[in-house]
Parts: C-alpha cells; sequence; structure tokens
C-alpha cells in the first residue's frame, strides 16, 4: 500500500538471518499477538457510528483527504453544507489549477477557502451568487448543489479522456425528472443536471416522489452524492416511471409537521418574519409569519402555506423601509397591517398587527415612543401586555387576539408571543411612522 509504514521495532532482518533464527522470531510474534485484544475499528468521527446510510461513504472521502471534521473530533453530518465547504470538497477531488484572480469582493485572498472558490470559478464549475459575490457561508440547495457536480463529473471526463458516456441535452434530460411531482419547481437553468444526475444515479427524490430542489443539502446528502459521483461506476439507468406534475405543494396549515414545514421557517426568517424556531413544527408563530408574509405579499390572509404561498416564496424578497433613512425606529403599514422594526435602515421584524377599527381608527403620522408599562396594564378598553405609547394612549401592545383585520381601539396590536422580544427594542425616543 502506498505510504505504508513498518511496524515499530520490527527491522527487515531475513537477509541476514538464517532459517532458525527466522522461524524463531516469527514464532515469538505469534505468541506476543495472541495476547492483544484487537477491538472493532475506531470510527473516523465520534457523531458517525458506521450504521448510517452515508457513513462508508464519509469514512471513504475522509481518508482520501476530501473531507475533514471539526476540532472537537465530529463530522456534523445533519448541518447544512455550505457553499465554501463544498467548493472545497469538490476542489480536493478535481485538483483544478491555481487562480490568483479574485472573482468576489466577499472571498479574500485569506479566507481558507480562497483557492478553492477561485480555482473553480475559474474553471467553469461554480459561479457567484451574483456578479460580485460568492456568499461563501451560506447553505447549497440540492438543485445547486447537482449542477455543481454534474458539470463537475464532465470536467473529470474531459481530463480523464472518457468519452464512452455523453450528458444528455435538456429535453432528452428532461424526460429523466417525468418520476417528480413537483418537476416544475426545478429551475430551467438547473432541470438539464438534474435529468442527467438522475439519469447517472448520482441523485435521487424523497420517498414521496418530489426533488424537493429547494431544500438545503447536508454534510452527509453532499458527502452522499459526491461519492456515488466519484467514487462509484456511473451508469446510465433507465427513464423511471412517469408521474402527474404539481403546480404546488402540499397545503401546510397549524398542526404540520416535517421538512416542508422547516424549510418555510427557515425561509421567512431569512426574509426576517418571525416563524420561531426552525423546528418543522407549524405553530402559532409559524402561522402568524405566513399572516405577516401574506399581508406584506397582498394575498389572501388566512396563515395557510397554499398555493398562493406556494406561487409567491420562492421569488419573494424582504421588503424595504417605506421611508428613507437610516438609524433604529418602526414603520407601521396601516394597509398592510404589519410592523416593520427596522434597525440601521434595514428592516430586521416583521410582525402581523392589528390596529384600529371603524370609529377607532389608528392616526397615521409622526411619532415616538414616550411611555412604557412592563406589565399588563387593564384599561378601560381591555389587556394591553406591555405598552409601549406613542401617540397619547395609543400604544404597541401584545394581545391573545391579533385578527387579521383593523380591529382595536386605536392601539397596534402585536401577536402576545412576540411581545416579550420585541418590548425592550422599541425604548423611549424611537420614532414610530404610521402611513397607509
Amino acid at each position: 500500500m502506498e505510504g505504508a509504514l513498518e511496524p515499530i521495532g520490527v527491522r527487515r532482518q531475513s537477509r541476514v538471518m538464517g532459517p532458525s533464527g527466522l522461524f524463531l522470531m516469527t514464532a515469538l510474534l505469534f505468541v506476543l499477538m495472541s495476547f492483544v485484544s484487537v477491538g472493532p475499528a475506531q470510527a473516523a468521527f465520534s457523531d458517525v457510528s458506521g450504521d448510517e446510510w452515508f457513513a462508508q461513504a464519509v469514512d471513504e472521502l475522509s481518508a482520501a483527504g476530501v473531507v475533514e471534521g471539526r476540532s472537537n473530533g465530529t463530522f456534523g453530518p445533519y448541518e447544512p453544507v455550505t457553499r465554501a465547504q463544498f467548493a472545497a470538497f469538490l476542489h480536493r477531488i478535481l485538483q483544478t489549477p491555481e487562480a490568483n484572480t479574485e472573482p468576489f469582493t466577499d472571498v479574500y485572498g485569506s479566507d481558507w477557502y480562497y483557492q478553492p472558490i477561485t480555482s473553480l470559478y475559474h474553471a467553469g464549475l461554480v459561479n457567484g451568487t451574483s456578479d460580485t459575490t460568492y456568499t461563501p457561508h451560506r447553505g447549497v440547495s440540492r438543485e445547486q448543489v447537482t449542477s455543481f457536480i454534474v458539470r463537475a463529473v464532465e470536467y473529470k471526463w474531459k481530463q480523464d479522456g472518457r468519452t464512452d458516456i455523453a450528458m444528455l441535452g435538456y429535453d432528452e434530460a428532461y424526460q429523466y425528472l417525468g418520476g417528480f411531482y413537483d418537476r416544475p419547481f426545478i429551475a430551467d437553468a438547473h432541470k438539464p443536471n438534474v435529468g442527467n444526475a438522475v439519469r447517472l444515479g448520482i441523485v435521487k427524490g424523497y420517498g414521496d416522489n418530489r426533488f424537493y430542489p429547494f431544500f438545503t443539502v447536508t454534510r452527509a446528502q453532499a458527502v452522499g452524492m459526491l461519492y456515488r459521483a466519484f467514487y462509484g461506476e456511473l451508469q446510465p439507468l433507465p427513464q423511471p416511471a412517469g408521474v402527474p406534475y404539481e403546480t404546488s405543494y402540499q397545503n401546510l396549515s397549524s398542526g404540520s409537521s416535517g421538512a416542508l414545514v422547516s424549510w418555510l421557517e427557515n425561509r421567512l426568517a431569512s426574509m426576517t418574519y418571525q416563524p420561531g424556531p426552525v423546528d418543522g413544527n407549524y405553530d402559532q408563530r409559524t402561522k402568524d409569519a405566513v399572516i405577516a408574509f401574506q399581508k406584506v405579499e397582498g394575498l389572501s390572509r388566512d396563515g395557510v402555506a397554499g398555493p398562493q404561498v406556494w406561487g409567491r416564496i420562492f421569488s419573494a424578497s424582504k421588503p424595504s423601509p417605506r421611508l428613507g433613512g437610516g438609524g433604529n425606529r418602526v414603520e407601521v403599514d396601516l394597509s398592510r397591517q404589519v410592523l416593520y422594526l427596522i434597525n440601521g435602515g434595514s428592516i430586521v421584524k416583521i410582525l402581523p398587527v392589528s390596529t384600529g377599527t371603524e370609529g377607532w381608527r389608528t392616526p397615521p403620522g409622526h411619532f415616538s415612543i414616550s411611555r412604557k408599562l412592563n406589565y399588563w396594564r387593564r384599561s378601560p378598553l381591555g389587556l394591553l401586555y406591555k405598552p409601549s405609547y406613542f401617540n397619547g394612549g395609543i400604544a404597541i401592545h401584545g394581545a391573545y387576539s391579533v385578527p387579521v383585520y383593523p380591529a382595536s381601539h386605536g392601539c397596534v396590536r402585536v401577536p402576545y408571543w412576540a411581545t416579550d422580544a420585541l418590548y425592550p427594542q422599541l425604548p423611549i425616543g424611537m420614532s414610530v411612522d404610521v402611513f397607509y
């Protein structure tokens, strides 16, 4: 074996020892070894036991120096793989030539991932999240990783002079997506690569015959795909049996759970809606975040992630403040019935609210926080949880009831569960702008 070492303390003496001496030494070694207890091989990482579907892939790619663990001896198989990490994996497999031209403003020469990203970019194997940024610490979606791998396989075939298999064009590759109900959700730019990856057995769908192209790839999944692509024998597979395509994912509502809920929570959180912990449980906080999203996007306000939400969630982006200028302040949009918390001129929190109903309308204008009460206050018009007053007796406060329409006596109701975190973020003197 290349790089194998001799056992320490055993010298190659067979050239000078007689047959009897060699026999005695061999017998001695046999006796000594009979007293040594040989236990099971130790796993490379403490959080990979060896029974997992990805264990062999992690073991072999670790032995090959493609993947590394952390200083505490763990691998983190269920954590998202970042764009930087995945570039490093590919670079170690392909050994792409070094490059010294910096293509991205967020990748510096001092970064450990500088050479992998720069080298792969100049080889045409990865691209940025914009013309100038790579966003190295962001997770990578299933469709993005698949495209990276297919381009890398083609690169390696070219380097190896392999011509027995060729990648299919768009129309032919698309036929291999026929087994996924959600094939319309795969971006057009990725469809041929996903089709070719399915054809070569590099990627598979989930057990429900969906691909979920937007799911973030975990470190274990990334290693499994790389293992199949570069450490197995790629051979074309027959086309999968076709299934009807769907234009929407299943409705998600209170009580729903699972990976799709986790993705929805994470997506909402990335746009500063407040779904609570990304735990895969569609609870009241998730529902309120969906309602806030529906309000901002002008959709039906039912708190259900249905066809309208799925039709908008992939292309939506975090909204911008209505009014110009920096600083920390609050905006209350009476038309959309949402509150924007703004820090440094950027929205950092979006919450659904219920403002004044007919006869008690919340007046628009420019105000500031003037008084705060860190407890429940019982007023003649009802209970106010931790009110922050900004216009006489009108306050931003928590409430158990926050309808999707104006229903208060002039105050700005926010969900009770969100009030404890919001209250300290509304200091005395903070600006509050209310508008239609």
